[in-house]
């Protein structure tokens, strides 16, 4: 090769410096690309479906409790006792003896021994028919006795049947032709798609005139509540499942939109002013008039996260990090078991562990040197700034130290969104919120759900008291 046509040095070196940069960009994007493949329902907020056949083997984020297997102590168990007045009682006498097979037929009775089977009737509709009688009075005119309620038409199906059919579909998520079909095959009665959507619709509707005001009203004035939301794909659109929950009371809402519009449309954060347990999305900070508790399971499913991505100093302050909230979580939960105080000098020293360890962290990610950097910094600086909304559960008993409650009220929502895929119309997702909402309210206030449907669906529905 003729000399003239070899690189100078200078270019030599320019190659290199280029080729040195791109590989420092490639290095990056691999690093990137690598923790996306480590984030996992146990590290971030994803949905344990995402993890697909690579799901991770559960684990729990307070770290081993020492409690062992089966139902936790205190709560109530289930015991099938017999009754002592049965509503059948069959007498089963031998016929021979077992020993040289004569007749008993004469035999002292000396003992009888009892068992008994619970078990349904074979169920049938009951008709009732309800005539309305005419009477004429002396001065002629005709009056007609009017029909109750229940009565609406010459031939109506009867507010149990429809308690069922809702008790059927939104309370147990059978299709709309399912439940159909299960009423015929239960009960005997020919019910068709049509009808069931229409028992929907009328309870739907008399829940969101009379019971949803009052339980936005009790959740509003709570000294503490939750707040979630999930997507719910509607109409072909994503939208958006809220909730606002406490021991005693569940709304859920059905928007359009996932932030403050409809939040304020909703209308119970804008007048709340308890303690409001949420993640640490933005627009929950914008109501300012709440005091705000942050999750911190989803704070240590982060800090997993960190452990899993990071090597060296900034790993071991996210396990730092780890280790020091739950020992906070487990001598506050102890502590409040016994309705005692938490040792303060335990509590002082984890708390410091955990203050040493998110501001070590800050100032080790600093630099932001690449995308995984600056998400490590950004949790780190958060739980540094955002220090007392992450530790509000060490100061009053009554906030928890996570946002659990409201994870759990929209999990049986998630499984009806599994089952039928999406709600068709946003009213039919409107109608489904509202009846969950007073089916949980009515279940944890101690009223069984089919009972309070059959209610719903007479026109008189269970309403939680005002004060």
């Amino acid at each position: 090769m003729p000399a003239e046509s070899l690189p100078s040095y200078d270019e030599l070196v320019a190659h290199v410096v280029e080729l040195t940069a791109r590989l420092e960009q490639a290095l990056a994007r691999v690093a990137d690309l690598e923790a996306r493949l480590k984030l996992s329902s146990s590290n971030s907020s994803k949905p344990p479906s995402s993890d697909g056949l690579a799901k991770p083997a559960p684990k729990s984020l307070r770290g081993r409790s020492g409690r062992g297997p089966g139902r936790p102590k205190g709560q109530d168990g289930v015991t099938l006792e017999r009754v002592a007045d049965p509503d059948v009682v069959l007498r089963h006498r031998p016929a021979v003896c077992a020993g040289c097979g004569k007749s008993l037929a004469a035999a002292t009775e000396i003992e009888v021994t009892r068992r008994q089977v619970i078990d349904l009737p074979e169920p049938k509709p009951q008709v009732t028919e309800h005539q309305l009688i005419t009477l004429a009075c002396a001065c002629g005119h005709h009056t007609t006795a009017p029909a109750p309620p229940e009565a609406s038409a010459p031939v109506v199906y009867g507010p149990r049947l429809a308690g069922i059919g809702v008790y059927l579909l939104h309370g147990q998520f059978l299709s709309v032709s399912r439940t159909a079909a299960a009423i015929k095959d239960l009960f005997g009665v020919p019910v068709a798609a049509g009808t069931v959507a229409g028992w929907v619709k009328r309870t739907a509707l008399g829940i969101i005139d009379r019971v949803l005001p009052v339980i936005a009203g009790r959740v509003a004035a709570a000294p503490v509540a939750h707040f979630d939301e999930t997507g719910m794909r509607t109409a072909g659109r994503l939208a958006w499942l809220h909730s606002a929950s406490t021991p005693t009371d569940v709304l859920l809402a059905v928007h359009a939109k996932r932030g403050t519009i409809a939040m304020d449309e909703i209308g119970i954060l804008p007048r709340f002013r308890g303690v409001a347990v949420h993640d640490a999305w933005a627009p929950y900070d914008t109501y300012t008039d709440a005091v705000h508790a942050l999750c911190n399971a989803h704070a240590l499913r982060e800090l997993i996260y960190v452990t899993d991505t990071a090597t060296g100093l900034v790993a071991d302050l996210a396990g730092q990090a780890i280790s020091a909230l739950r020992q906070l979580n487990q001598l506050v939960g102890t502590a409040h078991t016994a309705d005692a105080t938490p040792d303060q000098a335990d509590l002082a020293y984890h708390l410091h562990l955990l203050r040493s360890a998110v501001v070590l962290g800050a100032q080790a990610t600093a630099e932001r040197a690449s995308k995984l950097e600056r998400k490590h910094h950004a949790l780190f600086v958060r739980l540094r700034d955002r220090r007392d909304d992450y530790l509000r559960f060490v100061t009053n008993p009554a906030v928890p130290f996570d946002n659990n409650p409201a994870e759990r009220t929209i999990r049986m929502p998630k499984l009806r969104i599994k089952v039928s895929g999406s709600m068709r119309t946003l009213t039919g997702a409107e109608h489904f919120a509202a009846i969950r909402s007073y089916t949980a309210t009515a279940t944890r206030n101690g009223l069984g759900m089919l009972d309070a449907l059959i209610t719903a669906a007479a026109g008189n529905p269970w309403i939680p008291t005002t004060a």
